[in-house]
């Protein structure tokens, strides 16, 4: 070896600086494109999940709404028959067509289905 070779090696070692070798730097290259291959492979994997997972959730927002209208809906129908239900005349014409009770003077006529 000559002399600039043996200076330029000291000063390599001396500056801190780690030289590596070939191997070393394809042993990193490797590694590295292995942990972005293994980040692609498990993007993949679970991508699909993922955007099944987000049309089922849009899907349950959607369940949640029409199940708080049908409530909406129930309660509304539930106050509308505790209305007819204490209402006098409501009470007078079912009673008179189920007991086939009749105001003097009225004349009732059924059709039988």
């Amino acid at each position: 070896m000559g002399k600039i070779s043996k200076i330029r090696r000291k000063r390599h070692l001396n500056s801190g600086v780690a030289v590596l070798s070939i191997w070393q730097r394809l042993t990193r290259i490797l590694v590295f494109f292995s942990v972005i291959g293994l980040g692609v492979l498990v993007f993949s994997v679970f991508a699909p999940e993922w955007n099944k997972l987000q049309a089922m959730d849009e899907e349950n927002d959607l369940l949640k709404k029409r199940l708080e209208n049908l409530k909406a809906e129930r309660t509304e129908r539930l106050q509308d028959e505790l209305h007819t239900s204490n209402d006098i005349e409501y009470l007078e014409v079912v009673a008179r067509d189920k007991l086939n009770l009749q105001l003097p003077g009225e004349v009732i006529f059924r059709i039988q289905r």
